[in-house]
């Protein structure tokens, strides 16, 4: 009896574990993209669209590191890239340059983002029930 519980006991620890997203399967989402829209509140579904002039632009990295628009370090950047069920821990593959921007910035962002790709729209949310952003690869 104390066999089975302990079989069932790591059969459970085994099943929980989550489940990584590979290098390839990052592929889709590398490139510089721009925000081209944003849903303001998970209840509210309805995408506003975001004029050119008052978009972002950021590259998400072979290696998952996100950059700003300049190719430095975003602040506030994830730890973790997660599609489906799958997470990416971000560990930079090469040294990256200081951005002076982020001693200037208070950081209260999740440490995951919720990424879904189809094509080249990639939509992203960043905290639970804090909305969506949409944008489109360049």
């Amino acid at each position: 009896m104390k066999k089975l519980l302990l079989l069932l006991f790591l059969m459970s620890l085994v099943g929980c574990k989550e489940k990584k997203l590979s290098p390839e399967e990052l592929q889709p989402f590398v490139g510089k993209w721009r925000l081209d829209a944003v849903e303001p509140a998970k209840d509210v579904k309805r995408w506003e669209i975001v004029p050119p002039k008052n978009a972002y632009l950021f590259e998400i990295r072979y290696d998952g590191v996100i950059l700003d628009a300049n190719g430095l370090p975003a602040c506030c950047a994830p730890k973790y890239l997660k599609s489906g069920k799958k997470v990416f821990l971000i560990e930079p593959k090469e040294a990256l340059m200081q951005n002076p921007q982020c001693a200037l910035v208070s950081c209260l962002a999740c440490d995951t983002w919720n990424m879904d790709v189809q094509g080249d729209t990639l939509i992203v949310s960043y905290c639970e029930g804090s909305g969506r952003n949409r944008f489109v690869k360049m």
